[in-house]
Formats: structure tokens, C-alpha cells, sequence
């Protein structure tokens, strides 16, 4: 959510809501999270003047999430020797290992789905649990795409606003 739709939420629609977020305080430190408290200072006509309380806890950026966590799965590669181009291949490789990985539990998913055709709160949960491991596989994918990507010297950022702007045509 961008500050400016909080702010205005928290203006007129719910001024009592508590809201919790997560902030880092630099790159290499894990989310810390807080209850962000906004009190109404002057209340003008036409303007309301706001303090938000704990802004010492760092930056709130929901851009840099993805940055961070590749720095995090940079650093892993790292110690674990793998950020060498010679090692592309393989990773490459271990790509389409995770993709097919991804597809199995895919299949899995859509076939208990499909198993089911009324609502229950088990059946829910079953397919919640499929749902986590096909999110986990996917995420396998975006950890070996973020290593190949650095290995071949792409950033990874770019190489998806190029596909964008290539199905934008």
C-alpha cells in the first residue's frame, strides 16, 4: 500500500485503525515490525497536518523489498561459491530442474481442486497446503533466475522491464 492510500485511510475512512508495518533499517538487517501511530496534530478545512510516530526505525519502502531479498540470495550464492559464469550452465540446468518441480506441484494443486467441488473448511486447508508448496516452488525458480541472472552479468530488474516492454507491442 503507498503511504498517500494509508494516510488517506487512515484520514477518512478509519482514523482509529492500528497499522502494522514492516520496515528494515538498512539492507542487511531482517524486517523489524511496528504499529505505526498517526495523530492528528491541526485539523484544517482543507488540510490535516500528521506525525507518524517510530520514523526512526528506518525506511518503509515497499520498492526495495525485491533488492533486499536479492542481496540475501546473492549473499547465500556467495558463500556458497556459485557466483561464477563458468557455473551457468549448471545453473541453467538446475532451472529447468525447478520448473518441472514447479509443474508437478502445479498438477498436484489443480487436481485437488478439482477433486473437490464443494466448500469445506478441510478441503481449504488441503488445498492451501498445495497452494504453499507451489508458491515455494515458484520461489525456488526466482532464487536460481536471481543467481543465473548475476552469473551472466543481467540484472534482473531490466531483464523483466525489457519483457514487458516487448509484450507491450
Amino acid at each position: 500500500m503507498k503511504v498517500k492510500d494509508l494516510i488517506m485511510e487512515l484520514i477518512y475512512v478509519n482514523p482509529d485503525a492500528e497499522v502494522r508495518c514492516v520496515t528494515y533499517k538498512n539492507a542487511n538487517e531482517d524486517a523489524d515490525e511496528f504499529a505505526l501511530n498517526i495523530r492528528s496534530l491541526e485539523d484544517y478545512k482543507d488540510n490535516v497536518d500528521l506525525v507518524l510516530d517510530n520514523l526512526d526505525v528506518g525506511r518503509v519502502n515497499e520498492d526495495k523489498v525485491f533488492e533486499i531479498l536479492r542481496n540475501k540470495v546473492l549473499d547465500w550464492a556467495k558463500n556458497k561459491n556459485l557466483l561464477h559464469e563458468e557455473n551457468a550452465e549448471k545453473q541453467f540446468m538446475k532451472f529447468i530442474e525447478e520448473v518441472f518441480e514447479f509443474r508437478d506441484e502445479w498438477i498436484l494443486y489443480i487436481n485437488q481442486c478439482n477433486k473437490h467441488s464443494y466448500p469445506d473448511s478441510y478441503v481449504d486447508m488441503d488445498i492451501t497446503k498445495y497452494r504453499r508448496k507451489m508458491e515455494c516452488e515458484m520461489g525456488d525458480i526466482f532464487v536460481i533466475l536471481i543467481i543465473l541472472c548475476d552469473q551472466l552479468n543481467l540484472d534482473p530488474i531490466n531483464c523483466l522491464a525489457r519483457a514487458y516492454e516487448k509484450n507491450q507491442r
